[in-house]
């Protein structure tokens, strides 16, 4: 699998690179492991396509203006494993609340 984490999470060095499985979910379960250490808890069970889709989030929001739109039924990561894209590369994850007052003007302050 590529992904830009290769020497860790730690590191500066954001090669895009392929990596081995094994060395990949080590990588991945380490950051989990750091990010339920710092947050609150997030139980995930890093199974292959779980790990594919962080390494497609850290791809996709390290680049200038990345950005994506993950469309899915409920309750099935979306949220936890862009949290945990977000903590590898180091970016703070910010969750924008709507409500029925909510307007242009709000998304505009959020943004």
């Amino acid at each position: 699998m590529f992904n830009n984490f290769s020497q860790g999470i730690g590191h500066e060095n954001r090669a895009y690179d392929l990596m081995d499985p094994a060395v990949l979910k080590k990588h991945v379960s380490e950051a989990l492991a750091e990010y339920n250490e710092n947050n609150a808890e997030m139980p995930l069970v890093l199974f292959e396509d779980a790990m594919k889709h962080v390494c497609r989030i850290t791809r996709i929001i390290m680049s200038p203006s990345g950005h994506a739109a993950m469309i899915g039924v409920g309750g099935m990561g979306k949220q936890s494993l862009s949290r945990l894209g977000a903590y590898i590369l180091g970016y703070t994850a910010y969750q924008i609340v709507l409500s029925t007052t909510y307007k242009m003007n709000d998304l505009k302050q959020n943004i």
